[in-house]
């Protein structure tokens, strides 16, 4: 085995004696019997008031729309929701428990539902629900065996937690974020998926402002902690990097002693982290020999190569150095909750595409790295190191929207990401809308072309230069932030590509 460089540690956490129930578990789950979420649990975990008894839930759940059979229903309200009018249709969909936060004759149209109900369901009345999810998830953790996986960082978070949900996945029963469940309702849903036989949970834990991983870690209380990286993100909320790092060492301060901290050691203000964990300590690295480093990186057709330790040969089939990261990060995770590295290595060989993440899409000769999940300078600056790492005679095309977040620095920063551009010698650049033009400034600034620089005013436009200027073999990579919705242009754009794929391969059977 290619171990870690060094250890304060080399206990394996790995816990088998969870699995005893995992017979009946899911049965038991199903029906209500065996589980804790009864009226009275709930409202001593909660601080709240039993308005009505019932029989205890299975589950959670703040989605009034799907199938509420044997959930307890948490009404949450917001600044623009509240959840508390759709308690009548959650009680209709089968709802076995209602955490609410107004009195009884405030719940709409609740008797009317109640009339067509055999059982009706227990009710809890507390002061914020929002908080009461929180504490309930906080119950449910403390009172399950798995090891818990926190993973933040300003990039790379939830593709980490896909990685790692997949390895522990093939050695023991895991259950991981799905999608990008990582804020105060995402995290306690995630925990609410852990059962009796649940031995390893790997949780996304992200933020907005000052605070919020500090509550999330207390709520799920990880045993191993992840910090990707720190970059410029979220910065109206955080204010600035140095509030971004101070923010995310929240995870690594709440880490219990006797823990596994694992940062990102090519990162100035991961390293600092150590320092505020009572954890053990791992670092990552493509620079330098530590804990967990890799050197020869290559990217390929088949994604990305590297030798771990500079010893074993390793590939995921993903593009870019920070995939290393991810891959590095999982690699001492999974190794330090009891996995055997052939194992992790086989299963990261197969690791599933977290959805619109440089995920490469093929279409009449063009490939298209759709990257529109969402877009900060750091993860723009790694996708377009990955696709000038690639060989091939194709042209490179970057497709850039805005970056939004960024507070008073937006201007500056999306300027250096058409300067990282002009770097790795895109041959073209496009900027979709007018919060994308600082982008094409930097990029003629840092010495690109005016003539491969082009700026259009929205998807449309893009999608109808796109179509004059692509052929086969070119490279398109499509990024901006989540709210731009540059997905559309990537689905359009495939989908033509592809009809004009078909009326070929008609023309061709037809003669």
């Amino acid at each position: 085995m290619v171990a870690p460089m060094s250890r304060r540690s080399t206990d394996a956490d790995a816990d088998a004696a969870a699995a005893a129930e995992a017979g009946n578990a899911g049965a038991r789950r199903r029906s209500g019997r065996g589980s804790w979420l009864t009226a009275i649990a709930i409202a001593k975990a909660t601080g709240g008031d039993v308005l009505q008894r019932g029989i205890a839930a299975h589950g959670v759940t703040t989605d009034s729309r799907g199938d509420c059979t044997g959930q307890l229903f948490v009404a949450l309200r917001g600044a623009n929701h509240d959840a508390h009018v759709f308690v009548a249709a959650a009680v209709q969909a089968g709802a076995a428990g209602l955490l609410v936060a107004r009195p009884r004759h405030e719940l709409g149209d609740l008797d009317r539902a109640l009339a067509n109900r055999a059982n009706a369901p227990f009710v809890v009345r507390v002061a914020d629900t929002g908080k009461a999810l929180l504490d309930l998830a906080g119950e449910h953790r403390r009172r399950h065996r798995a090891k818990v996986v926190g993973i933040t960082g300003s990039c790379g978070k939830t593709s980490t937690k896909e990685w790692l949900g997949a390895v522990l996945a093939a050695a023991m029963p895991t259950v991981r974020s799905p999608g990008s469940f990582n804020n105060q309702i995402g995290v306690p849903l995630t925990l609410f998926s852990i059962e009796p036989d649940t031995r390893a949970a790997v949780v996304e834990i992200g933020t907005n402002a000052p605070g919020e991983i500090a509550q999330l870690s207390a709520v799920a209380r990880p045993d191993v902690g992840i910090v990707t990286c720190v970059a410029a993100a979220h910065l109206e909320g955080l204010g600035s990097l140095e509030g971004v790092a101070r923010e995310k060492a929240a995870l690594p301060a709440a880490l219990p002693e006797g823990g596994l901290c694992i940062l990102n050691g090519d990162d100035a203000a991961c390293r600092a982290m150590a320092a505020v964990t009572k954890a053990d300590v791992q670092f990552t690295s493509v620079t330098r020999a530590t804990d967990w480093f890799a050197t020869d990186v290559r990217f390929h057709s088949l994604g990305t190569t590297f030798l771990l330790q500079g010893e074993r040969p390793v590939t995921v089939p993903r593009l870019g150095t920070h995939n290393v990261y991810n891959a590095l990060a999982v690699i001492a995770a999974a190794s330090r909750l009891g996995v055997a590295e052939e194992l992790i290595l086989q299963a990261l060989a197969k690791v599933p595409s977290a959805a619109r993440r440089l995920e490469p899409k093929c279409a009449g000769g063009v490939t298209v790295f759709d990257d529109t999940y969402n877009m900060n300078p750091q993860s723009a600056a790694a996708a377009l190191q990955a696709i000038a790492g690639l060989g091939g005679v194709g042209r490179r095309i970057a497709v850039f929207g805005e970056m939004l977040e960024l507070g008073e620095q937006s201007e500056a920063l999306h300027r250096g990401v058409g300067a990282e551009a002009a770097r790795t010698r895109q041959d073209l650049l496009l900027c979709v809308g007018p919060g994308a033009g600082p982008i094409a400034d930097g990029a003629i600034a840092a010495g690109m072309s005016a003539r491969q620089v082009h700026r259009v005013a929205d998807i449309t436009a893009a999608f109808d230069l796109l179509r004059e200027l692509a052929r086969a073999g070119d490279r398109i990579l499509c990024k901006a932030s989540r709210r731009v919705a540059l997905d559309r242009l990537v689905d359009r754009l495939l989908a033509d590509l592809g009809s004009a794929d078909d009326s070929k391969a008609a023309e061709n059977g037809a003669s």
